[in-house]
């Protein structure tokens, strides 16, 4: 399921979650799940937060498709009845141009050594931007990879599977709580 394309954004806001609709079964997708939505030199990052059905006309919505024509049905499910995420933006990162366009190096030159890293969301993705599950790789860029010195795994994504990490050394400069469940580990 990585790296697989599961819909496009349809709608949303800044103040507001973004709206995904669907390509793939929903059965395939869940609630917690960290999706990364693609546009041009940007990877906007967030959680799933809610899936909704929905349908062009509610009077298909009614009937039961078991009794139209196996093809007739499959082209209604994802046309005419269709199932939308809500997808809560949490952070952006610049890309940049395709490595393979003459951009990219002037863009290269120009960060000179900045390194891009992940920002509050300033903005938005333009309708139709491709979104995919977010992938280990997209974990590690958001929460920092677990083999890196400093970092403690505080547990995996509950969808995925993927490491979260802490950065140890900024995380005692400032005060912080640990808060769980009875016998979940705060002490340790």
């Amino acid at each position: 399921m990585e790296n697989k394309i599961i819909g496009y954004v349809v709608g949303g806001g800044l103040k507001e979650s973004f709206r995904v609709r669907l390509t793939v079964d929903p059965l395939t997708v869940q609630e917690g799940a960290f999706v990364v939505i693609e546009s041009g030199d940007y990877h906007f990052y967030g959680l799933v937060t809610d899936m909704q059905l929905g349908a062009t006309d509610p009077r298909f919505a009614d009937e039961k498709s078991d009794r139209l024509p196996a093809a007739l049905a499959k082209a209604l499910h994802g046309q005419t009845l269709y199932t939308n995420l809500e997808v809560l933006p949490a952070l952006m990162l610049e890309r940049g141009p395709d490595p393979a366009s003459a951009e990219y190096d002037i863009w290269v030159k120009k960060l000179g050594d900045k390194v891009p890293h992940p920002i509050p969301v300033k903005t938005i993705p333009p309708h139709h931007s491709q979104v995919r599950v977010a992938n280990e790789g997209d974990i590690a860029e958001i929460f920092g990879d677990p083999s890196a010195d400093g970092k403690f795994i505080i547990g995996y994504t509950r969808e995925q599977g993927h490491p979260v990490c802490i950065d140890m050394e900024k995380f005692v400069q400032r005060s912080s709580g640990v808060f769980g469940a009875t016998g979940t580990g705060k002490s340790f």
